[in-house]
């Protein structure tokens, strides 16, 4: 297979078999500036963001009353995820991101996801855009706290603006917009919307490759009739 073709068609593949964990940290891909055709780039770290499935969750009385704008934090409708991901240089400016996420409570689980997509760098070293799509879901597996299993998945869209003020720093502002069917079994299935913006800052370490990305920033939910602001934030370290 082709060089170039390989990771369309991976995305594809991966995107059938699953996505984002029940806790959507999004946005997924962020690329803040050209980075470097020639290396992959790798990232671990935490990400949060809201619980899509709250809604039909309370619904159904398996969670308690559902919260919305007046308590953004609470545990049933907002959540933590490990996030791990590689960046690998298709080109000079097209790049094919994948990740893995795990729900953090000490330790990842019971939620489990995959998303991966394909981003294209616009610009200069200095000031840039970096539009990117991506395909993401997960789910519990029946293994969490409720009798139904929970899952997610859809299509996400993001564009990085970004500048570089000076080697090794890179400051972004990151729209993004999902829409995703959201999967409560038996019998639930809603369309779900997440849209909103992060501020990001991508900070390298001296003369290494290691470096420190932070991110912040709200999302409005909407899962069926149901909507509701979600803040998301985020922390890897990369390199």
């Amino acid at each position: 297979m082709p060089r170039r073709v390989r990771p369309f068609v991976m995305t594809a593949v991966m995107g059938v078999l699953a996505g984002c964990t029940p806790t959507t940290a999004g946005p997924m891909v962020m690329r803040l500036g050209p980075g470097v055709p020639q290396q992959n780039f790798f990232q671990l770290g935490l990400r949060a963001g809201p619980r899509l499935n709250a809604p039909q969750l309370s619904e159904r009385g398996e969670n308690g009353a559902f919260q919305g704008d007046a308590k953004p934090f609470v545990a049933d409708q907002w959540g933590i995820d490990i996030d791990g991901s590689v960046t690998v240089p298709v080109s000079d400016r097209l790049s094919w991101h994948v990740g893995l996420q795990g729900e953090f409570v000490g330790l990842p689980a019971p939620g489990y996801g995959v998303y991966s997509g394909v981003s294209y760098y616009i610009g200069s070293e200095k000031v840039g855009m970096a539009p990117a799509l991506s395909l993401r879901g997960a789910s519990d597996f029946g293994l969490g706290d409720t009798d139904s299993t929970s899952s997610l998945f859809g299509v996400e869209a993001t564009c990085a603006f970004t500048v570089q003020p000076e080697p090794g720093m890179s400051l972004g502002l990151v729209p993004f917009f999902s829409v995703q069917q959201s999967l409560v079994n038996p019998g639930s299935q809603v369309t779900t919307h997440f849209y909103g913006a992060v501020v990001a800052a991508q900070l390298k370490f001296g003369e290494s490759r290691t470096k420190l990305e932070l991110s912040g920033g709200f999302g409005r939910a909407h899962s069926g009739d149901t909507s509701w602001n979600a803040p998301v934030a985020g922390v890897r370290g990369g390199r």
